[in-house]
């Protein structure tokens, strides 16, 4: 059940007696719905799409030889539906989210280079370019990179950026018109700590799905308020449309308790359960988050 969080405003009302009409002032209570992700249905395996981890997580021994091991693929299910939308969905592999130091190489602090995703490594979106969330510790690297593949595993988009050597929380928006409805695609985003020698690489990957939302999703959308549209994308299992959504209330209100708690509240819930230490990073805006190196559409 999602549990309400009230919130007490003051209302006037106007109170008209005989012969005397007075205005008195008093609270009342408004429902404010908690931020829970439902995550997707999982059915019987069909074919296997490697996702890698979405987080990366080096040895605790500093002086050992760090390499980027092969991880277990994710099974993917036949078509199901999701509030009405037929999708596939994948089963997360074994995975450790709690700090490591990550000092060594490239990457400096304690707080491990991770995206910002599902346990399930797939996020759902309803829009052709979602924005990618990653946290980011300081980097001595020279440069990041983003790939996009397509169930085949052709390369559909790639970019390198030019990290800012701040650790914080980054967005990247994917081009318009790159995700074709019901198709997944994975992706990688790595840090380049050795452009000559990919084995020194820090990798985080995940799968996105673009779905189309029903009709009454639609509708409760069009009338909803942004902290009530994050609340419906994350109980239909939309996770990049509901994390943008809290997203960009924190970038317009930074300071504001209410939107940190639903940041909190989406990035803790069941399904996801993203470290405390990462939900408290800033979140840097894409202004000043990354600078594109180049850009290659295919």
């Amino acid at each position: 059940m999602i549990s309400p969080k009230l919130q007490k405003i003051g209302i006037t009302i106007l109170a008209t007696t005989v012969g005397m009409t007075g205005i008195y002032s008093v609270n009342t209570a408004v429902a404010r719905e908690k931020i829970i992700f439902l995550p997707p249905v999982l059915g019987s395996p069909r074919r296997l799409i490697p996702a890698g981890t979405r987080a990366y997580e080096p040895p605790l021994n500093e002086n050992a030889n760090i390499d980027i091991q092969p991880q277990p693929a994710p099974i993917v299910a036949p078509p199901g539906r999701i509030r009405g939308n037929p999708v596939e969905n994948t089963i997360p592999p074994e995975q450790n989210t709690s700090p490591v130091p990550v000092t060594g190489q490239c990457l400096r602090g304690k707080i491990p280079f991770t995206a910002l995703i599902p346990e399930s490594q797939l996020g759902l979106t309803t829009v052709s370019n979602p924005s990618l969330f990653f946290y980011v510790p300081q980097t001595s690297a020279p440069e990041l990179e983003l790939v996009v593949k397509n169930e085949t595993e052709q390369e559909v988009y790639t970019q390198k950026y030019k990290p800012n050597n701040k650790a914080g929380i980054i967005s990247i928006r994917l081009p318009v018109n790159l995700l074709a409805v019901n198709k997944q695609y994975k992706w990688t985003f790595s840090v380049i700590c050795n452009p000559t020698d990919q084995s020194q690489n820090k990798v985080v990957a995940g799968v996105v799905q673009r779905i189309l939302p029903d009709l009454q999703l639609v509708k409760k959308l069009q009338q909803a308020t942004r902290q009530e549209r994050a609340v419906l994308y994350a109980a239909a299992g939309i996770w990049h449309d509901a994390l943008a959504t809290v997203a960009q209330r924190r970038y317009l209100l930074p300071n504001n308790s209410e939107i940190a708690s639903d940041w909190q509240e989406l990035l803790t819930t069941p399904g996801v359960r993203l470290n405390q230490q990462i939900v408290r990073q800033p979140l840097i805006p894409p202004p000043e988050a990354l600078q594109s190196h180049n850009k290659h559409n295919f």
